[in-house]
């Protein structure tokens, strides 16, 4: 049973009342979504006010309202609010605090959702993120949706400015915190790689006294980590377990290593053998971060070595396939930063054929955007890919970088256009780009 399934069970988190009590089935933010007996969240912005749309919530299926609109006061199927946001902190930091079992949480410049379902899926009885509800709004109805009889709950945090961890952190107050890097990301309110580093570490003064923080084996920032986790343990990766014998199939479709314990005395200790379609230096490590995370739980690796076998590349946003005139396809639309492009590339390079890179904008990065455009074009080069292509007036940049051919397209018909006569037989080709760049309408 889930914490939330009705509307007394919202009242008795918010101290409310109990009224005629009606159960819902799932909660939506959105009324383009809702499915019958929903439990409709109507939040409020700078831009946008979800009281207008409570009525075609309830047309759409929805059986009940938490929403700030007074006119919905006395009704039996609402349930009023000064502010739904706050509500939402509410309810959640305190189911957070009454949850029995063990709670850890992840944030990171890259790896965040392909690690918390790494994590999630090698647990049992695990609640986690629902898809990559990972801010103010989302973590907390993920949390709202997780089941009272779960031993674990796996959630996820973003961060796009100063005090986004921190607030989603008090919420959880976590047993285990993992950071799983620092890079470039939302630099327009963050600024540089230290604001990065500051709001990602906003996480350790709200893991549990006792608790422990993994973070990745950084020399630029462990010490510092270190010193901020009082009376916290702090576990480096990899240190304690590390990667050997890295390799990828001949169909590139699975990546097979050994995970050794290099603080084993006993030169017999046995390797674990890991076979997963998730390929790429940065999945080893978000895979050794999962190991480390059950080694601290006490749990066997079991589960997590049958889940890998079976995962969908999609968890981690990249979904090799079959593509026009039988080339290959990797696709990683979904979002892009610096760090997160340059770790895409590195999987494009491990392929034969001829290697084209189509790649769009890449958004939030400031007054570094068009370096950071540039760095990609040379790491592109020296990765050994064939052909750059680029779609806007940012990725342009990336041209100056690669220094070989390249093609630059401004308007999306004329790519399209191209891709459809360039791409050839034995081509492998590797799509990525912000979200807003919306690049999956090339596929």
């Amino acid at each position: 049973m889930k914490f939330i399934s009705s509307t007394n069970d919202i009242r008795k988190y918010l101290g409310l009342k109990s009224k005629k009590n009606i159960k819902f089935t799932n909660i939506s933010i959105d009324t383009r979504t809702i499915k019958k007996d929903s439990l409709f969240i109507a939040l409020k912005g700078e831009n946008f006010n979800g009281n207008k749309f409570i009525e075609k919530a309830f047309s759409s299926g929805a059986i009940a309202v938490l929403c700030s609109d007074k006119s919905y006061i006395n009704k039996n199927n609402a349930i009023y609010v000064p502010s739904v946001r706050k509500a939402l902190s509410k309810i959640s930091s305190k189911i957070a605090s009454d949850f029995k079992g063990k709670k850890i949480l992840i944030t990171g410049s890259n790896g965040k959702t392909s690690t918390t379902n790494i994590i999630s899926k090698s647990l049992p009885k695990c609640s986690s993120t629902i898809k990559n509800f990972n801010n103010e709004i989302g973590l907390p109805i993920s949390i709202m949706s997780s089941k009272k009889d779960s031993k674990y709950m796996v959630l996820e945090a973003g961060a796009a400015k100063k005090g986004d961890i921190k607030y989603l952190s008090k919420i959880v107050k976590p047993d285990i915190g993992i950071i799983t890097n620092i890079g470039n990301s939302h630099l327009e309110k963050l600024i540089n790689i230290e604001g990065v580093f500051k709001v990602k570490s906003e996480l350790i003064k709200n893991i549990r006294k006792g608790g422990t923080l993994i973070v990745p084996n950084d020399m630029n920032y462990l010490q510092r980590w270190k010193n901020m986790a009082k009376g916290i343990k702090v576990i480096p990766v990899p240190k304690k377990f590390i990667a050997k014998n890295e390799k990828i199939s001949k169909n590139k479709k699975v990546m097979t290593f050994d995970i050794i314990n290099s603080c084993s005395g006993d030169k017999k200790s046995k390797a674990i053998s890991i076979s997963s379609s998730l390929l790429g230096k940065h999945n080893v490590q978000n895979i050794l971060v999962c190991h480390t995370c059950l080694n601290v739980l006490g749990e066997s690796n079991s589960k997590m070595l049958k889940s890998l076998k079976n995962i969908s590349s999609s968890i981690s946003r990249q979904r090799i396939l079959s593509w026009r005139n039988k080339s290959t396809l990797i696709d990683d639309t979904y979002n892009a930063n610096p760090e997160s492009v340059k770790r895409s590339i590195d999987v494009l390079s491990e392929f034969s054929g001829r290697k084209i890179f189509i790649f769009g904008d890449m958004f939030e990065l400031g007054r570094f955007r068009k370096k950071l455009h540039v760095d990609i074009g040379s790491y592109a080069k020296i990765s050994k890919i064939d052909i750059l292509i680029t779609f806007g007036e940012l990725s342009k940049f990336a041209s100056s970088g690669f220094q070989k051919k390249s093609y630059n397209f401004y308007y999306e018909e004329q790519l399209k256009e191209f891709i459809a006569n360039f791409i050839k037989k034995n081509d492998i080709v590797l799509i990525k780009g912000s979200r807003g760049m919306k690049m999956e309408r090339f596929i």
